[in-house]
């Protein structure tokens, strides 16, 4: 479960990445709009929210507060590592991330 909720933390800060308007413009081109701006920004904010409330279920709460920090720097380092190296790719490993944490959490 704990690889299923990096998938979602994954793609909770890459939503908060595409709500930023220079990260946005690179990664598709174009600015976003303001109504692009606040869905990615509070869809972000829900997954990490989401990502929270697996942990705490998963763990309890002390320690999965704990596992849900680790989470968080595990996927802040993953996302800033697709942004230094292939900004355009970040659509595709947000695909590629839900496809997997699925399946974890269907096999799991």
């Amino acid at each position: 479960m704990t690889l299923s909720l990096l998938g979602l933390s994954y793609i909770a800060f890459c939503l908060l990445v595409l709500a930023m308007f220079s990260h946005h413009r690179e990664i598709f081109g174009q600015a976003p709009t303001a109504k692009q701006t606040r869905y990615f920004s509070v869809a972000g904010w829900l997954g990490l929210l989401l990502t929270y409330c697996g942990c705490v279920v998963d763990s309890g709460f002390g320690y999965g507060t704990v596992v849900f920090l680790g989470l968080l720097s595990a996927s802040g380092l993953l996302v800033v590592l697709t942004l230094s190296y292939r900004a355009k790719f970040v659509p595709f490993a947000m695909g590629l991330s839900a496809i997997l944490s699925a399946t974890l959490l269907v096999i799991s």
